[in-house]
Parts: C-alpha cells; structure tokens; sequence
C-alpha cells in the first residue's frame, strides 16, 4: 500500500463525479482502482439480474459464486481506495443499466441454460477486455496494483472456463 501511496502524487484529493460520463484523472492509480470498482459493479449488477431468469442449478451456484466474488472485490477496492484517501470515480450505472436491459429483453423470448451462459460469457469477456485496456492505458502504475489487475483477468479467465460448458 506504500508503494501505491507514494506513486500516487495526489493523497487526499476529493473528487465529485456524475455516472454518466467515464472520469479520468491524471492519477493513474485512482484510474486504475475506479476502473476495478466499475468492473465489479457491473459484473454484479448484470449476475443479479440474470440470475432472476436462471432455472439451471448447476448454472445458478456459478453465478452466485462469481456475483459473491464481485461484491467482495466492491468491498476490499472501496477500502482498498480509502486507505488512500481515494473514492471510486464511477460505479458504471450506464455500462450497468445497458447490459441489464440486454438481460431483460434477451429474457421476453425465453431464457434457456445456454442462452443464460452466452450472456455470462459475454458480459464477462466485455470486462475482461476493458480490463486489459485500463491496464494498457496506465503503464505506469506500481507493480502490485498491475498484479492485482492480472489477478482479477485471471479468476475472469477461470470463471469463463466453469461457465463456457453451459452453452
């Protein structure tokens, strides 16, 4: 964490942000923990939702598992930010609303096991690669922040491996 601090450059900044329009700010490891937080927050908002129109039990424990496994990353990257004076810059209500709605519609004309896992895979890979972007984007953040990054591809890479059986 001290490593972070000191390559942070602006400890103790407030910030104010509106949803809709995605925040960058010249701190690229607030960039970087604003962009976890998004992913979480919309990984778990699009599982909740989907999970509404899953029969499949085996389907629905993996989705339940990495929906979990999204509202703990929310947790520990919101305190992960305060423990640097920092907020998340946006929870993604758009980028949430609009896969949301994917489900929603998808859902008027039946939802099957395997119409249910496309969305996952989906949804996940959409992250995935806005993932490696935010990474892409700041090279020059601390190490560990980059390995936390590649920690989180990954467990997306092993959800995508539980789930890609189901389609």
């Amino acid at each position: 964490m001290e490593n972070i601090m000191e390559n942070m450059g602006m400890c103790g900044k407030e910030n104010s942000c509106t949803e809709e329009i995605q925040h960058t700010t010249e701190n690229p490891v607030e960039n970087v923990l604003s962009g976890f937080y998004k992913n979480a927050c919309v990984g778990a908002s699009s599982l909740s939702t989907l999970l509404q129109e899953v029969d499949n039990m085996k389907l629905r424990r993996e989705l339940f598992t990495q929906r979990e496994y999204y509202e703990d990353q929310k947790r520990d990257i919101k305190q992960q930010m305060a423990e640097i004076w920092l907020e998340p810059l946006e929870s993604g209500k758009v980028a949430t609303f609009y896969s949301d709605m994917i489900v929603k519609m998808k859902a008027k004309t039946g939802m099957t096991t395997e119409k249910a896992a496309k969305l996952a895979v989906e949804g996940t890979n959409m992250g995935m690669v806005q993932l490696h972007q935010l990474l892409n984007h700041n090279p020059n953040i601390p190490s560990e922040l980059k390995a936390q990054g590649e920690k989180i591809i990954a467990h997306e890479k092993e959800y995508l491996d539980r789930i890609t059986p189901y389609l």
